[in-house]
């Protein structure tokens, strides 16, 4: 067994070694140290009464021994419709979204001509680098009522104008096939650069056997894939209170709020609209905890079942 002595000399060789790799990595631990773990002293605001002029540390706890402001929220029916949309959100997102760039990817290793797929990834590549804030902009211009493109057509065909953006029923629709445009393209990139590391010779030994092009992407791709896809499942499992604020908030309105308020969009109005910057950052803390248990169960379950998980 290594003594403290050993170990700190394996250290030093290696810091050593590798002192251009950690010189690089410096910044990286700053940005995390600065943006994300010194902030955290923050979340103490959701067990006080916060008042700005006396700062965090100088306001004095919320009563019920710091849980008042929890409680006051899951008294809430708001609360309840937000964690509700939140959930059924993220699992849809789960369901449709996520297998999404999977077949994305698999169909485009399937290209042949080089300069075709070339132009269709640049293609879906596109829309990830455009904000929520023109994708909103262009949802509008294709469902709203007065100029927009389906309105028109139906205009056409003889058939009344639809409210589209005020109805309950199409939020979902319109929501998930909105994500689909924008991040499915990126989430390719992650699959086709697993597929790229796929050795040439399974495929090679599959065509001699008489494998088509889907026992290969039955057999070769998709197995291949599976560390690379359990590994996102898994994160995407552990988010799953994240359901996006950028894209419900740019696309919501006060019509839709019974299926479209998720608790960042709730948080939002408490916290920053309204000013209860303790309700806010109490239920930005619920949140945290609640995804930091599941990413600990879904990997936990994900390795049961496939021997394989995030880590250890």
């Amino acid at each position: 067994m290594r003594t403290k002595a050993d170990k700190f000399k394996w250290l030093r060789r290696r810091s050593r070694k590798y002192w251009q790799i950690y010189l690089l990595l410096i910044p990286v631990v700053l940005w995390f140290l600065v943006f994300c773990y010194y902030p955290m002293y923050g979340v103490v605001v959701a067990f006080k009464d916060y008042y700005p002029k006396l700062g965090i540390l100088g306001s004095p706890w919320a009563g019920n021994g710091g849980l008042e402001h929890f409680i006051w929220l899951f008294k809430t029916n708001d609360f309840t419709r937000a964690l509700r949309n939140t959930v059924i959100i993220s699992l849809l997102k789960l369901v449709v979204c996520f297998p999404f760039p999977i077949l994305l990817s698999l169909l485009l290793n399937e290209v042949v001509h080089l300069k075709l797929k070339k132009t269709i990834q640049t293609a879906i590549y596109l829309p990830f680098f455009i904000s929520w804030v023109v994708i909103s902009g262009i949802v509008y211009n294709i469902f709203a009522v007065n100029g927009g493109i389906i309105n028109n057509l139906r205009l056409l065909l003889g058939m009344d104008r639809v409210s589209y953006l005020t109805q309950s029923s199409n939020f979902y629709f319109i929501l998930i096939l909105s994500d689909i445009w924008k991040n499915a393209g990126w989430g390719t990139v992650i699959y086709t650069a697993g597929i790229s590391g796929i050795d040439p010779n399974f495929y090679e030994a599959a065509e001699i056997d008489g494998a088509g092009r889907l026992k290969k992407m039955w057999h070769i791709t998709l197995p291949s894939l599976m560390p690379i896809i359990i590994t996102m499942f898994t994160l995407q499992v552990g988010n799953i209170l994240n359901a996006g604020f950028d894209a419900v908030f740019n696309l919501y309105n006060a019509s839709v709020y019974d299926v479209a308020d998720i608790l960042d969009t709730y948080a939002y109005r408490i916290g920053i609209a309204k000013g209860y910057v303790e309700r806010g950052t109490a239920l930005g803390l619920f949140k945290a905890v609640i995804n930091f248990v599941l990413l600990l169960v879904s990997n936990k379950v994900v390795k049961l079942v496939t021997g394989q998980g995030l880590y250890d």
